[in-house]
């Protein structure tokens, strides 16, 4: 998603002061890690074998390898 259709959809209206800029530039990046992982989530080969993780292992271990909390 480019950062004009993301501002328009998450901050419709928003007056752009400096601290609100800030919290933007977080959040996007925050999505697109988000969106990252997931895409990692989907490209990564999940079955039944005993040598193969499940999908809910992977999605555990894919969706919370980065905190988004670091993004500051």
């Amino acid at each position: 998603m480019s950062i004009e259709k993301f501002i328009q959809k998450n901050y419709p209206n928003q007056h752009w002061d400096e601290a609100a800029a800030k919290q933007l530039a977080i959040d996007y990046a925050r999505y697109h890690v988000r969106e990252a992982l997931l895409q990692i989530l989907e490209d990564s080969p999940t079955g039944s074998s005993t040598d193969i993780f499940s999908y809910e292992d992977m999605k555990d271990a894919i969706l919370n390898a980065y905190p988004l909390e670091k993004i500051k």
